[in-house]
């Protein structure tokens, strides 16, 4: 049985793609951890190094000053900035925070009841809110 050059060059179009498809996708998985491992490093860096900006936190929230506003109900507030820290406080769904400082992608907060502990920086979990 005869091939005609329609389908012989049919045939090589697919051996190439069904080589070259695995490949792609393999290079943008490996592109995507890399990218990943490189920014956690970063992060992990500059808390190590003690990287922060801060504000005096004196007031209330809302008062001239920076604060922080919880977009999820039943965030956890940590007694360090980390997700493995002990929780000292289960915060509600829009409950204003003073904002005291960031470090690593982490908040330093105060409650309105004076407990100072750390939030989640941003993303679903917290909006910083400047004056």
């Amino acid at each position: 049985m005869g091939h005609d050059e329609g389908s012989s060059g049919g045939n090589l179009l697919l051996r190439a793609i069904s080589v070259v498809v695995p490949w792609t996708a393999l290079v943008v998985v490996l592109v995507v951890v890399i990218a990943t491992t490189a920014e956690y490093r970063s992060e992990r860096r500059s808390w190590e190094l003690g990287a922060t900006s801060t504000v005096e936190a004196t007031g209330t929230p809302g008062d001239t000053q920076a604060f922080v506003r919880v977009l999820s109900d039943g965030l956890n507030l940590r007694s360090e900035p980390s997700t493995s820290a002990a929780i000292i406080a289960v915060l509600a769904l829009d409950q204003q925070l003073v904002f005291i400082e960031e470090r690593a992608g982490w908040y330093r907060v105060r409650t309105t009841e004076g407990t100072e502990g750390w939030v989640a920086a941003g993303g679903r979990y917290t909006e910083l809110i400047q004056p």
